[in-house]
């Protein structure tokens, strides 16, 4: 019977059965005709007994083969009542994958418009010692969104040097007003006596000293701090030290703006997640799956075109303080279009084990590789 179902032969056999029945009824009704009974005569020379035996046979083979042939064709009717339901499930099926699919996008996309509000809405104010004709003064600056990630990547880079410089010592205002004293007085004596000195550059050596004293005290580095980022001689643990106080002065920036990166990255995420389950059991799976990671590699694209080198490097510090966030971002490749040369230090780029970044080198290779396949 389940052969039969699969094969869709009900009504073929339904047929066969109702020939059979004319088949038999044809030969019956001919041995009548031979033996000398016609069954269309008229009602004076009708032969009941004759009659009755041809509704016997009638009802007896005849219509049972055809019942059993009108069986045969209810299941035919029932098998392609459940075709017709089982497509229909299909289609519904599609349809709410559909539907599904564009309210993932539409909240997806929703998110990454967000993401570039957030970006855009980046503000804050950084701090330098800068000199003024023969004096210095602490200078305010005003950084907006379009500065603001290669400001705070530059904030990194002087905490490196500070965590790096051989003596440890605080901003001291006094102290500077002293130095910068003696160096006018030396330049006012080499001036008297005709001797050539180079104030500017004197200058600004004195200057990269003060702002590494400023931003030790602007930043609370602690000398401790300091000495145990050197003792243990891991550029790791300096790194997050270093994030650790740039990600504390500018949190309100820094971490709305990462925290929602993660979780558009981890919405995106779940909702691979979600899609692979469907079709764990699926026959086509390994073609499922392809079909799933090229869409999934898609919308990520998405979100790294968002992002600018600074952002990325700022993004893969920001990472080694969140394993949750690395770990995800690792898996979707965030930093493979970041060079290691917009890092502190071009070493760094071993510190996040499973991070792929480039260097000149081999993205100028890539440039030739593609203008060679062209």
């Amino acid at each position: 019977m389940k052969n039969c179902k699969k094969n869709g032969c009900w009504e073929k056999t339904a047929i066969v059965i109702v020939a059979l029945g004319l088949i038999a009824l044809a030969i019956y009704s001919i041995k009548i005709y031979n033996k000398g009974y016609f069954l269309l005569t008229d009602w004076d020379n009708l032969d009941v007994g004759a009659t009755g035996l041809f509704g016997d046979f009638f009802g007896g083979v005849v219509g049972s083969l055809w019942a059993l042939a009108g069986v045969f064709l209810y299941f035919s009717a029932l098998k392609v009542q459940q075709e017709q339901l089982e497509a229909q499930k299909k289609d519904m099926k599609q349809n709410e994958k559909l539907i599904s699919q564009q309210q993932f996008e539409t909240t997806f996309f929703g998110l990454l418009q967000t993401q570039k509000d957030l970006r855009l809405g980046l503000s804050c104010k950084m701090f330098r010692v800068v000199r003024r004709k023969c004096n210095y003064e602490v200078e305010s600056i005003d950084i907006g969104s379009n500065i603001f990630f290669n400001s705070i990547l530059s904030e990194l880079k002087n905490l490196y040097k500070v965590y790096n410089r051989p003596e440890y010592s605080k901003w001291d205002g006094s102290k500077a007003d002293l130095l910068v004293a003696d160096l006018n007085k030396q330049a006012s004596y080499f001036e008297e006596m005709d001797y050539p000195f180079d104030y500017i550059g004197e200058f600004n050596t004195l200057l990269d000293s003060f702002n590494l004293s400023f931003w030790t005290s602007l930043y609370q580095v602690k000398e401790s701090n300091v000495n145990s980022a050197k003792e243990k001689d891991t550029e790791e643990l300096m790194c997050c030290c270093i994030y650790g106080h740039v990600f504390l002065r500018y949190q309100e920036q820094l971490g709305h703006y990462f925290r929602h990166l993660y979780n558009v990255v981890k919405f995106l995420n779940n909702e691979k997640e979600r899609c692979l389950k469907e079709i764990i059991n699926d026959d086509n799976f390994s073609q499922l799956n392809l079909s799933i990671e090229k869409r999934f590699s898609n919308y990520f694209s998405f979100i790294q075109s968002m992002l600018s080198s600074s952002e990325l490097a700022v993004l893969f510090y920001n990472s080694m303080l969140f394993p949750k966030a690395k770990k995800l971002y690792i898996e979707y490749g965030m930093f493979d279009n970041l060079l290691d040369s917009k890092l502190i230090k071009k070493e760094h780029a071993t510190l996040i084990e499973g991070a792929k970044l480039k260097n000149k080198k081999e993205l100028f290779q890539d440039i030739l590789d593609k203008l060679v396949e062209q």
